[in-house]
């Protein structure tokens, strides 16, 4: 997979994007945006929140907003409503939280969802974890309650990244647990063994595993001394591509240490959340800058994607309507 230094090379020989910054109007907002000014890949940076507060925040940072990236609103409720609305027009391409309460902007992005399943995808890399090789983690932020159904919806979200984006051909995923063992008494267990069951196309999934079965060959090596050739467990064991968390707790307890871990230069990280018309980036506050700046390369390639995609359906959508004799050009 195409490693997390790369995105922002990658992302500005693209088209570049409108983003808006839901609630921009702290000052680590504005900071971003005025970075964002500097950067290929975004076209335009809106501010869509408190014009007051923008205004204060960039007379104390010494900056100059544009007129035109201001979308002045009277609440977070207003803030989120407009967000959507830009989103749902294809104004905004790429969605930036900031200022404003998770819950009420997620209310009305729900409304324009794109599939079933709105789900985190988390991609990073740690030196000391399969060697620093670019991994996949879901889901840090959004689903709270996981069934057959959803835990389905967020292998696919997270798969559609590491194909579709990342050019990983054949993923293989680990549905993680507190063990490798099926234990009734452990429910995520169960679900994990029904998912590997299951058919997957483009994918070889294999659970339950724990953390180090799934990312570490000496670990696989140690415990697991009966590995068949060819089968889900060999293929997955030691080298997943996707760690698929069997709780938001679990998942977002992940994404704090990767957190902490970046900080501290020993990882990299960038996430996007997928099932929505644009790409749209979930960061906490405390996310480094760098995290942000790469999350948003990451959301520009996924809408690249997403415009490829929605391209090739409409084509496909032409040729189905025009019937059989659109093909033919005369002629012996």
């Amino acid at each position: 997979m195409i490693p997390i230094a790369e995105f922002q090379h990658i992302a500005a020989t693209l088209k570049p994007r409108r983003m808006v910054i839901a609630g921009g109007d702290r000052e680590d907002d504005l900071a971003l945006y005025q970075l964002l000014r500097a950067k290929a890949f975004v076209s335009q940076c809106m501010l869509v929140g408190s014009e007051t507060t923008m205004q204060a925040a960039a007379a104390h940072l010494g900056i100059t907003l544009d007129p035109a990236d201001i979308v002045a609103t009277q609440s977070q409720e207003e803030t989120a409503l407009k967000v959507m609305e830009m989103t749902r027009s294809g104004q905004a391409e790429v969605i930036q939280k900031g200022n404003i309460s998770t819950p009420i902007l997620n209310r009305q992005l729900v409304k324009i969802r794109t599939r079933d399943t709105i789900s985190l995808v988390t991609v990073f890399q740690a030196g000391c974890i399969q060697d620093g090789r670019t991994l996949v983690m879901t889901d840090a932020g959004v689903s709270t309650v996981l069934n057959f159904s959803r835990m389905t919806g967020l292998i696919n979200n997270a798969a559609e990244i590491a194909r579709g984006v990342l050019q990983l051909a054949h993923p293989r995923v680990a549905l993680l647990s507190g063990n490798e063992k099926i234990i009734p008494s452990l429910p995520s267990t169960v679900l994990a063994d029904e998912l590997t069951k299951a058919h997957w196309e483009g994918l070889t999934v294999y659970g339950p595993l724990s953390f180090d079965l799934a990312v570490d060959p000496e670990s696989v090596r140690t415990k697991l001394t009966k590995l068949a050739p060819g089968s889900a467990l060999y293929e997955v064991a030691g080298r997943a591509d996707i760690l698929v968390n069997p709780g938001l707790d679990a998942a977002n307890i992940f994404y704090k240490i990767l957190m902490r871990m970046a900080a501290c230069q020993l990882a990299s990280m960038a996430c996007v959340t997928v099932g929505l018309p644009a790409p749209y980036i979930l960061s906490s506050r405390s996310d480094p800058e760098q995290n942000k700046l790469d999350s948003i390369a990451l959301s520009c390639m996924y809408a690249d994607y997403l415009q490829q995609q929605a391209a090739a359906q409409a084509s496909r959508t032409v040729v189905a309507q025009a019937g059989p004799a659109a093909g033919l050009q005369g002629g012996p």
